[in-house]
């Protein structure tokens, strides 16, 4: 709600940026290093299911406790 006043002489525009950036850079690091070392894909790929596999654990869990 606060967002809606804005206190000074300029508005301030959202920093959605930085999180592009931040993401943009990442991906193109990660693209970089697999291009150089092909071998990394496979622990790029193995540490993305090992997140979603938490992550869906963790989500089971908490909905298992609520009920």
């Amino acid at each position: 709600m606060f967002h809606l006043f804005h206190f000074g002489h300029q508005p301030k525009a959202p920093q959605f940026g930085h999180g592009f950036l931040f993401n943009g850079l990442l991906c193109v690091f990660f693209g970089l290093a697999i291009l150089a070392a092909p071998e990394l894909l496979a622990y790029f790929v193995a540490t993305v299911l090992l997140l979603i596999g938490a992550s869906l654990l963790t989500t089971w869990w908490r909905i298992r406790n609520m009920l």
